[in-house]
């Protein structure tokens, strides 16, 4: 059984949805670490009612070297273990990634490679997309360049604002975290140098869910 180390900044929704469906053993992971680089997250109060460790390692106080390094440690990597970004607003180092053998999965709130970085939703309805979606790709140096696993894509609405449409991706953001580490504790999609495999065949486009 595979390890599952959980990072988020923010309110802690994926994260959120992540553990209880291995609470409810929908999913077959056991939880090694729950961290977030930041004591006034929303996740904290939210996630308390599993009653699991959860680590706060505050970075305001703290140097990049020293925060990375102090994580490194709490973490842990082990052979087997993934680590999951659920709403992490920091840089993973390469040192890092490398200790997870590219097994460091992020979830970002756009249809990658469009919309890397911050304010996706509010992009989107500025420049009048017909779609939006999220993506689960799989982390490397670059922020949100990494090698694409799948997408969830939702029609944007005449009315849509920012605000309605984050809500209804918010939905299905965790399923499709949910049917990409299903896919994962499958086996059936995995990462080989540098590339994603989907049943040992070379992943050409995202797996796409709507």
């Amino acid at each position: 059984m595979n390890s599952v180390n959980i990072l988020f900044s923010g309110r802690g929704s994926n994260a959120d949805y992540i553990i209880s469906l291995i609470q409810k053993k929908q999913l077959s992971f056991r939880i090694k670490n729950i961290i977030s680089n930041n004591k006034k997250a929303k996740g904290i109060e939210l996630l308390k009612k599993y009653k699991l460790p959860i680590n706060i390692l505050d970075k305001e106080i703290l140097s990049d070297e020293d925060y990375n390094q102090y994580l490194f440690e709490i973490l842990d990597p082990m052979e087997g273990d993934i680590l999951l970004l659920c709403g992490y607003m920091l840089k993973v180092p390469g040192f890092i990634i490398d200790s997870y053998k590219g097994n460091v999965i992020n979830i970002h709130p756009s249809l990658l490679p469009k919309y890397k970085g911050l304010n996706t939703h509010k992009r989107v309805i500025e420049n009048k997309d017909k779609n939006h979606g999220c993506t689960t790709h799989f982390v490397n140096d670059d922020i949100d360049c990494g090698p694409i696993i799948a997408q969830y894509k939702i029609l944007v609405e005449k009315d849509d604002n920012d605000i309605t449409i984050a809500d209804r991706l918010l939905k299905k953001e965790h399923v499709l975290f949910y049917k990409t580490l299903k896919l994962i504790e499958n086996k059936e999609i995995y990462l080989k140098n540098g590339e994603v495999y989907y049943k040992d065949v070379k992943l050409k486009e995202p797996i796409v869910f709507s």
